[in-house]
């Protein structure tokens, strides 16, 4: 049977009309857990800046744990491997340079490729110094997470760690521009680049476990082995820096508040123009890194009014998955096509007419 141009283009309309209608049938969206509260075993770091002495000895431990002491490193040959001693990117103080603004260790452009994570100075008015742990965030909705088109980051249902999988990661960095507090570090030196985050030392000793105690200071203190639990909250001599669940640390740091508060001494910061004493308690939508401090979180690199208490992730995907569920995108396609054929078809029979 032969097929003229006329009959091709109208079985072409017609398949784009059928085509438009059949995308009126449901999809399934991915279901946003907005308004739920976090799970129950979801662990987080608690941070207060205002015991922290700037010592970095977290972030030696997190730099032996994740980069020095894996097994990937180690199988290198010796002089391929990382080591702190010949590594500037964690230079040993001398003690008249710990609270000095220009020592080499205060790093200005923030996270590099090389550490997960970091400790930022604040010098107040008054030159009295403020400590800050910059790291991923663990937020209950990543951007990241939303972002990443091969599923290279992902966050656990059971306990909240947002999980980085660098054989899955193509280097777009989309993870980094849709993060808000701009934790992903990439590699740029590489030619096959991938991003480096805390992972809550996931990779290295495996924390996923329920079978702990919870110490006098609040400490995840693990059954199987004491000795366990994040590298930087192991070493942290003031105890700044904690790890447990989130309902217990969030109660510790709102304890700790109202305390300073019983005696008088008001030492820590609330954010009453947002209602915020915590912070990661409200912002993004809640997170996975609760932080107490002595002063306003702005002035230590957290750009809350920017950030916002509703993570952008559910904006986004609601946008995304209203349009796919109801076929806006396929139909509004579809109906431009057959408009572009009706005036062909139309075009060629005045033709033919004439």
């Amino acid at each position: 049977m032969k097929t003229n141009r006329r009959d091709f283009l109208k079985a072409a309309a017609g398949s784009a009309a059928t085509a438009g209608v059949l995308t009126l049938a449901p999809s399934y969206a991915v279901a946003s857990d907005e308004g739920e509260p976090f799970a129950k075993d979801t662990m987080v770091k608690f941070y207060d800046s205002t015991v922290c002495i700037g010592c970095q000895a977290c972030v030696v431990a997190c730099y032996e744990t994740n980069f020095v002491n894996r097994a990937d490193n180690l199988n290198k040959p010796k002089e391929e491997r990382n080591f702190i001693e010949n590594n500037d990117v964690i230079p040993v103080l001398a003690e008249e340079d710990q609270f000095n603004p220009q020592a080499p260790w205060i790093r200005v452009n923030g996270l590099d490729y090389r550490l997960r994570t970091i400790i930022r100075k604040y010098v107040d008015e008054n030159e009295k110094s403020h400590f800050i742990k910059q790291n991923c965030m663990h937020c209950k909705k990543p951007g990241c997470v939303s972002a990443c088109p091969v599923s290279a980051l992902q966050k656990d249902k059971d306990d909240g760690v947002v999980t980085y999988d660098p054989n899955r990661c193509i280097g777009c960095r989309y993870c980094q521009m849709a993060c808000p507090f701009n934790i992903p570090a990439f590699e740029w030196h590489r030619a096959n680049p991938k991003i480096t985050k805390c992972d809550m030392c996931r990779s290295t000793i495996n924390l996923k476990t329920n079978d702990f105690d919870i110490d006098a200071e609040g400490n995840a203190v693990y059954k199987d082995n004491p000795k366990k639990g994040t590298a930087c909250t192991k070493v942290c001599p003031t105890g700044a820096v904690l790890y447990g669940r989130r309902e217990d640390m969030l109660a510790l740091a709102h304890d700790r508040i109202n305390k300073s508060k019983e005696k008088g001494e008001n030492k820590y910061y609330e954010d009453t123009a947002r209602g915020e004493s915590v912070l990661g308690e409200k912002v993004y939508g809640g997170t996975g890194e609760l932080v107490i401090s002595a002063v306003d979180f702005r002035k230590l690199d957290f750009p809350v009014d920017k950030i916002g208490d509703r993570a952008t992730a559910y904006k986004s995907e609601g946008i995304q998955h209203t349009i796919y569920k109801y076929g806006i995108a396929p139909i509004a396609l579809f109906a431009a096509l057959s408009i572009v054929v009706r005036k062909n078809v139309k075009k060629h029979h005045e033709h033919e007419e004439d």
